[in-house]
Order: structure tokens, then sequence, then C-alpha cells
């Protein structure tokens, strides 16, 4: 009878709160949008109270039938206060938006304060929409982070900390993003997946990120898309392309949408290059996130991505000058034949996060990648290579009067990818007292395969030239040797299981506070039947000071199992005992909140060491990665990274990032044999030797400001400095790469224009006016001192078997006009 009588008075007790209490949920955002993190959420006059989670959205219970004021608050916006009066029981959605206020920190100071113990840099996303950069891409703002090179404005690939484009990993909302496999150059690439009008959050490691992160050995992009809280979009135009995108949200605020179109020719930058010819390059993509409350707890979601990338062009002629002042030389070349290549690709994503707790967040998610490839052209160059007349008081000054090599190549290309790549996958996370648990685990299916028919033959003075230099007589010899041949037809059809385990927790000692974060990330991949194991940590000190500085030391084991292209050796051949690469990370850092001028500023620094294990050696030719197909290398990478960033000019950020670096790596059995005057023979042995991605020092400035009096008048600077990079003449051993090409030297200039303003009040407003929330007008100035930056070279020979490196320049100086708004 005890028993029955605390049961039934327990029923009455809940019974009773129900009734005399309501709930009120919803989400905070700014007024772009965009989710507002940690805000404070209080009942007036009661010990009610929250905070706002990363996608802005909140819960609290208050009181029933009285009138009652619910307050808003966080550092940078201004205080909002919402009135309710709830029946018992109700509940009711109240979605806040937050206004910054004039002196508010930088909304990427704020975001990475919240986090700074980490070893990821929050950036704001809407100065991606600033950024002078020819691509427009997520990727552009990446590639001026300390630690990140782009020898290439036509991409959006970069490297990091000496790592090459593959061993960079990409998330949106959890879900891996992979890329096309067949381009080889910026003017192929297209649209990224990533589209900056959607994305809410952008976060970013340069290395010695968590175990929650995948498997590659170099950096981390993560990226959350937005989930917007009214009607509305956006659209932008330039004389290169441009994207119209529309988001919205239902009455009650559970569904919500956002959908975007991109289309770009860029035909009109492609014409600053140095061959010219009839370019039509096409690319277009439709993105959209949609998702769905069933309950407050429990929400499903979609990401769908379509892709068709088309380049198309027809070359015509060629012309460059390039040596010294006293040996200046010519290359002149008229081409036949055409290039037609398609990129098709498509992603998408089914989601469920369920929130059964207010500690405990689950999420379960499917996904699928399918790509349809093709690369095909004939093209027929035939060439002159001359001596320029250099001689300033010469009549003949930069005409070309002697010839040093005339000849011709063909270029042919039949190559074919398919690949669908589709996983399953459950992340989870659990709060318990001082300790942040995170766990996951994945199962892949990949299925890739290839028809590969590429050759080149080079033609010098009426005889083909062998690709070893040997003597070849016309007269004598019957066969006709292929300078470079390329012929196979290979396929993978594969399963990886990963699965991950870290834990965050805090402790305090004398007042200074000690972050931990410690994991393992394993995988199995039955390709090669080999397990491996990743554990890391990342461990953060801030100390009571009066200063405020923040101490990191992170370090684990990155294990970057092959995924396809590494599989197979520049013939095709298919190794079935590839191992996983290792790289061993080690990275200091630290960073330090300053006040300077009366405003605030952030300084960065981080000193790391990597240490390369089983690699798997490469080259690269533009953005083309052929592999050797076999872990014949060990290496290291060292370096510095700084960055300090902050208000420059009173309201905007500007930051400047330097980086100091070192990769070498040293093959087996790369050694040869030299022979003396005498006949003498001795073995060398190359050592260590630089990596293709060998950049000693990176500098980039991003840099924005406004007219004094008059902030609706902008200017937004990018400058970029990197170092050159290692090469070598083409079919020759790895170690002959001791050249370097020239230092890459770029600067973009951009001034806008605010024609509307959400921070304005028109009175009364007229026409189109009336719809728009904001809009820009924009001029840019690409390669402002018009600079000829190589990415490659064409290798041409003359009858006597020497070689001449002819740079392939990028695009030169570029005018482009632009317009954006928000509705």
């Amino acid at each position: 009878m005890k028993y029955s009588l605390f049961f039934l008075l327990l029923v009455l007790a809940l019974s009773a709160k129900t009734q005399s209490t309501a709930w009120v949920t919803g989400r905070v955002t700014d007024i772009d949008n965009y989710p507002i993190e940690l805000v404070n959420i209080v009942v007036e006059s009661t010990q009610a109270g929250t905070s706002s989670a990363f996608n802005g959205k909140y819960k609290i219970i208050v009181p029933a039938n009285e009138d009652i004021r619910i307050i808003y608050t966080r550092v940078g916006f201004k205080r909002e206060v919402i009135e309710v009066n709830l029946e018992p029981g109700e509940r009711k959605r109240v979605d806040v938006q937050l206004e910054m206020t004039s002196e508010e920190l930088a909304e990427i100071e704020i975001a990475e304060e919240r986090k700074r113990h980490s070893t990821t840099y929050y950036l704001d996303p809407r100065t991606i929409e600033q950024l002078p950069e020819v691509t427009g891409s997520v990727e552009g703002i990446i590639k001026t982070m300390p630690g990140v090179s782009s020898n290439n404005e036509l991409s959006n690939q970069y490297s990091v900390r000496g790592g090459n484009y593959d061993e960079n990993l990409i998330y949106v909302n959890g879900v891996e993003i992979y890329k096309p496999f067949l381009v080889r150059s910026g003017q192929q690439e297209g649209f990224s997946f990533l589209n900056s009008d959607m994305v809410a959050n952008l976060s970013f490691s340069a290395g010695g990120f968590e175990a929650e992160y995948g498997d590659k050995m170099s950096s981390v992009l993560d990226i959350q898309y937005k989930k917007p809280a009214r009607w509305g979009g956006s659209f932008k135009g330039s004389l290169m392309g441009g994207a119209v995108t529309a988001h919205g949200s239902s009455k009650d605020h559970r569904l919500t949408h956002i959908t975007s179109f991109r289309y770009k020719k860029s035909g009109y930058i492609l014409n600053t290059l140095e061959t010219s010819g009839d370019y039509d390059p096409t690319f277009s993509d439709v993105q959209t996130y949609i998702t769905y409350d069933v309950t407050e707890d429990l929400e499903i979601g979609f990401i769908g991505n379509y892709s068709n990338n088309t380049y198309q062009f027809q070359p015509s002629d060629r012309e460059t000058d390039f040596g010294l002042v006293n040996n200046s030389l010519r290359l002149k070349v008229y081409f036949e034949g055409q290039e037609v290549d398609k990129f098709i690709t498509s992603q998408g994503a089914f989601l469920v996060n369920y929130k059964p707790t207010e500690k405990l967040k689950l999420n379960f998610s499917t996904s699928a990648f399918i790509s349809s490839e093709s690369e095909t052209f004939d093209i027929l160059g035939e060439y002159w290579l001359n001596e320029v007349d250099s001689n300033l008081g010469s009549s003949t000054f930069g005409d070309s009067v002697g010839s040093l090599a005339v000849g011709s190549y063909l270029d042919h290309a039949r190559n074919y990818l398919d690949a669908v790549v589709y996983n399953v996958s459950h992340r989870g996370e659990l709060k318990s007292g001082a300790h942040n648990f995170k766990w996951g685990v994945k199962w892949q299916v990949e299925d890739i395969s290839d028809e590969i028919s590429e050759w080149m033959m080079l033609d010098s003075a009426g005889y083909s030239l062998p690709p070893d230099g040997t003597n070849y007589s016309p007269f004598t010899d019957s066969v006709v040797t292929l300078f470079e041949t390329r012929r196979f037809t290979n396929s993978i059809y594969s399963n990886r299981i990963t699965a991950f385990l870290q834990d965050n927790w805090t402790k305090t000692i004398d007042s200074a506070n000690i972050y931990i974060n410690a994991g393992v990330r394993t995988q199995y991949w039955d390709f090669n039947n080999q397990l491996v194991f990743s554990p890391r940590v990342v461990v953060a000190y801030e100390p009571n000071w009066t200063r405020d500085w923040l101490f990191r030391l992170s370090g684990g084991a990155y294990h970057q199992p092959p995924f396809y292209k590494e599989v197979f050796d520049r013939h095709g051949n298919k190794n079935q005992n590839i191992k996983a690469q290792e790289s061993y990370h080690i990275v200091g850092g630290a960073d330090y909140n300053f006040m300077a001028w009366r405003r605030p500023f952030k300084f960065v620094a981080e000193v790391y060491y990597k240490k390369l294990e089983n690699l798997i050696p490469y080259t690269v030719d533009n953005l083309r990665i052929i592999y050797e197909g076999d872990n014949k290398a060990e290496g290291y990478a060292t370096g510095l990274d700084f960055k300090i960033t902050g208000e420059f000019v009173k309201g905007v950020d500007s930051w400047l990032s330097v980086s100091l670096m070192k990769t070498r790596e040293d093959l087996r059995s790369d050694s040869y044999v030299v022979e003396d005057e005498d006949g003498n023979q001795s073995t060398i042995s190359p050592g260590y030797i630089p990596r293709p991605t060998d950049q000693a020092v990176t500098v980039n400035l991003f840099f924005q400001d406004y007219f004094p009096g008059n902030p609706t008048w902008k200017m937004h600077l990018n400058l970029v400095y990197g170092s050159g990079l290692p090469f070598g003449p083409p079919n020759s051993p790895r170690y002959a790469a001791t050249a370097r090409m020239p230092d890459y030297r770029r600067v973009d200039i951009g001034m806008s224009k605010s024609l509307i303003s959400s921070q304005r009040t028109y009175k009364n407003p007229k026409g189109p006016v009336k719809w728009f929330d904001d809009l820009w007008i924009g001029v840019e100035v690409f390669n402002l001192f018009d600079i000829n930056n190589t990415i490659s070279y064409t290798w041409v020979r003359d009858v006597y078997n020497r070689e001449y490196a002819v740079p392939n320049y990028l695009t030169s100086r570029l005018f482009n006009i632009k317009l954006s708004g928000r509705f």
C-alpha cells in the first residue's frame, strides 16, 4: 500500500507541475539568419534559464497562465525581450533575431573565443562574398589561412603544410564530400560542392585535429549549412556567371529549406591565358538542404547536389616569351583539334538527428556520391622555338632572329571514369558531468572503374623523338615510338568500416583552465585487409593571467588508406598490397587576444612537425596527381605558421598570415651509378629530396577599408605570395626535380558600393527597392600588377635532344563587375 500511495503522489505531483508550466522553443539567429550559439535565455524574475545550441535552437520551461518576459542576451548583440502568456502544458515556438551592436566584436572573433582551445579556426562565411577572388568559392577564404598554399587562382584546390590536394577532408553537416577524379587543370574544374550562399558556419584545421575527423593526413574543413527562419533569398551576378538562392520556413517553423542554382561561363577569364582559341566552358549546379522537425527532439534532413561541368576548347595559337634578358626565347605554336570534357556528379544524403535528452544527441545518415567523367581531346601543335633579339639598339629588337627547334606534337586522350560511393553512418554525443563523449561508426562501399587511353607523339625536324632521347632514323627503324603513353582499364569494388571514440573534458587547477580532448580512430579496408588505429590528443592550457593567453599542444597518428588513384602506378598496374600512408603530427600553438587602438585583435602562432611513413610518391602536373602505386618513401614536414586578425580599420576585420615550411622525402631504391673519367663507377644515393609541395614561404594578406564618413563604399584587398615549387624534366627520376618555378605573386582588389542596406531606413520605399534588404554593386581587378605566374611547363626538344622548359602562364589582368542582393 505504501508503494501504491507513493506512486499516486508522484503522478499527482507531475500532473500538477504539467498543469502549472508550459514550453517555449525556437531558434535564435542574427539579421542574416545565421544561427547564434550560447545566447543566454532567462525568464525574468525566475531561476529558469538556458542557452542556445550551435544551430541556434533552444527550449525552456516557463510558468503558465502568467504574463512573463523572456530575455535574450549575447555579447556583441542587442538585448531582446519577448512577452508571452501560455496555457498549462502549451508548447509555443518563438524564433528571435538579434541585432549586432555598434561596438560588437567581429563574429569571427566571437566564434574563435568560444572554442579557441581546439586547433580549429572559426571563420565568418560572409567574408567569402567580400573576398576578391577568381573562383568566388568557399575554398578562396581557406587559401588565406596560415599553412595553406595555392598557386593556381583558377582552382579550388589547396595544399596544407606540405600535403597534396588529395590529403584534405571536407564535411558538410557531417557528410564527407568527394570531387571528380579526372580533372587535370583549373580550367576544367568548374564549381566545387561547397556553396557559399548556403554556409552558416565554417571551421578549418591545418593539422593536429581531433579523432572525430576522418582519415586524411593534412587538413579538415567542416561546414554547416543554413536553416533559415523566414522566407527570402539572394542573387549575385558578374561577367563570369551568377547564382540565385531561395530559402524559407513554414508557418510553424517545422519545415525549412534553402535551394541554390549556380551558373558560370569562365571563357571571359580564360581568354586572358597565353593560348588563344575558342573557350566554351559551361559549369552549372543546383543544391538544396531541407529539414523537417517531426517533434521538438527529432529532425530529418536532406542534402542534395547535382553538378554538370562541361569544358570545350578549340585552341588556335600560342606565343610565349621566356628566358633571360641576354638569352630571350620565344615559342610560337599553331594548333588544330579540340578538347571536350564532361564531369557530371551528384551527391545526396539523408540525415536524422534525435535528441532524446538534453545531454544525449544521436545522428544517423546515409549518403551517396555518383560521378560520370570523360576527358577527350586531340590537339595537334606545330611549333617554332626561336631566339629573340634583345639588343635595345638593334633595328630588329624584339623580333625572332634564329631558330632553335621546329617541330610538332600530337596530344591524344580518351579517358573515362565512373564512380559510385555510398555509406551508412551513426554519430553520437553524450554530456556527463565535466565530460563530453563523442563516437561514430561508418560503413562505406566504393565501386570505381576507369578506362584510360592517352598518348603524345613528339616530332622535331621531321622525325619522331623517343622518350629516352636515343637517335632514331626513319630510314632504318620500322617503328615510330610514342613520346609518352598511358593505356589501361581498371576497377575496384571494396568496403571500408571506420569508427571513432573521443572524450573532451575541462579541469581547473589554481584558477587556470585545462582543456583535454583524447580519442582514437580505426579503419578496416577489405581491398588490402589492413586495420589501422589512430590515437589523437589535444591539450589546451589557459592560465589565469592578466593578459589573455592560451597555449595548445596536440598530436597523434593520421593514417590515410588509399582511395583509388593511389592504388595504381602511372601505367595502370594495380597494387593489392598497398598500405595506408602515415603521418604523425605534433603541433604546439599559442594565441593571444589583445586590444590595440581600442579595437580587438588576435595573434595565433603554431609550430609543427610531421613524421611521414609509408608514403606513396607522386608527381604533379597542374592539378593532376600521378602516383607511383607503392609505399616506397618516408619523409617529414616542419614549419611555423603565424596569423594576426583584427580591426586594423574600425568595424571591419582584416588579417595577415605568414607560413614557413620545409618538406622532404627519401625514396627507397632510388640510387644511381655514375662513372668518372677513368671508368670507375660509384653508387649515388640522393637521400632526402624536396617533395612536390615544398614551398618555403607563403604570405596571405586580406585587408578591408571604407571611405571615412561613408561606410557604404568599401575596399577589399587580397595579396598572395608563395615561393617557387620544385619541378624537373618529364619522364625523369624524382631526384632530378631540383629546379624551382618562379615565385607566385598576385594582388586582387575590389571596390563595392552599398545601394540598399538593412541597416538603413527608407521612408515609403517604391519600385524594386521595396523588395530588397541589401543591394551591392562592385568592381574587381584580378592580378592588379599583371604578373605572369607559372603553373607548369611545356618541354620542347631540338634535333640535338636539348630540352627547353617553356612556362605555362596563368591568367593576366582582368576587370570584373558584379551585383549582389538579398531579399
